[in-house]
């Protein structure tokens, strides 16, 4: 149905490759939500004027993208390591912009691919910020999968871990999502104190030792205070305010 046009129920069966019955059934839950139009007559399927407001909203979602793009490529100009941008997914986080460094060693751009809550430093950066309740539900999605060996997969340690990162306002991985590789990230908070996305400075972890990853954290969170305006104009001037960041100590 992505292509716009009516879609007989038969074909859909045909492409699901299920019974028309169970077909009907999975679609027929669409039409209840708006989210798929039905023809009775012709018997066939279109997609809803209900998805219009949902790409709406991840239509806002990447305005942040494009508001957040300036920081990001002085984030790498000044680092000249890979900068990534994620945003929260509901199981994980999604990287929506990365600009690859300009070093004739460094990781790779990671644009477009899923980050795990657990393993990564953005996704840490988000997962931090959410409830209790939502981090529980993470973890009790089944066992976390150790990407290396040194992935932390012990909710427990994990938990430690973001209490540190809130504590000291960013979050580090080491190792742990890719071999090689390290990373330090921190929020983007929005005005209610609602975390809205993630930053991170990735390169290779023989680079990254306490005093550089120091230096990367506090340019990082540095740089993420200039986001502030671009939040504020997009709610109401009644909002509250966001959690205070730390000074990198």
């Amino acid at each position: 149905m992505g292509a716009g046009e009516w879609v007989a129920l038969r074909d859909l069966a045909d492409r699901l490759g299920v019974a028309k019955t169970t077909t009907s059934n999975l679609v027929g839950a669409l039409v209840d939500v708006g989210l798929v139009e039905h023809d009775a007559t012709r018997g066939a399927y279109r997609l809803g004027l209900a998805l219009l407001a949902y790409g709406k909203a991840v239509e806002r979602r990447l305005d942040i993208a494009a508001a957040l793009r300036p920081h990001l490529i002085a984030l790498s100009a000044a680092t000249r390591e890979t900068v990534n941008l994620a945003l929260p997914c509901p199981t994980d986080a999604i990287i929506v912009e990365s600009l690859e460094g300009s070093r004739s060693l460094r990781v790779s751009s990671y644009s477009g691919t899923r980050a795990s809550y657990h393993s990564t430093a953005c996704g840490r950066a988000l997962l931090a910020w959410h409830s209790e309740a939502f981090r529980r539900a993470i973890f009790a999605l089944g066992p976390l999968p150790a990407l290396t060996p040194r992935t932390v997969t012990d909710p427990a340690e994990i938990e430690a871990q973001l209490d540190e990162g809130r504590r000291r306002g960013w979050f580090t991985e080491f190792e742990q999502n890719e071999t090689g590789s390290a990373c330090v990230a921190a929020p983007v908070f929005g005005p209610d104190g609602g975390v809205l996305a993630a930053v991170s400075i990735a390169g290779p972890v023989a680079r990254f030792d306490r005093q550089v990853t120091q230096r990367h954290a506090a340019l990082l969170v540095e740089r993420l205070r200039g986001i502030d305006p671009f939040v504020q104009s997009s709610v109401t001037a009644t909002a509250p305010s966001r959690p205070a960041m730390p000074v990198v100590a």
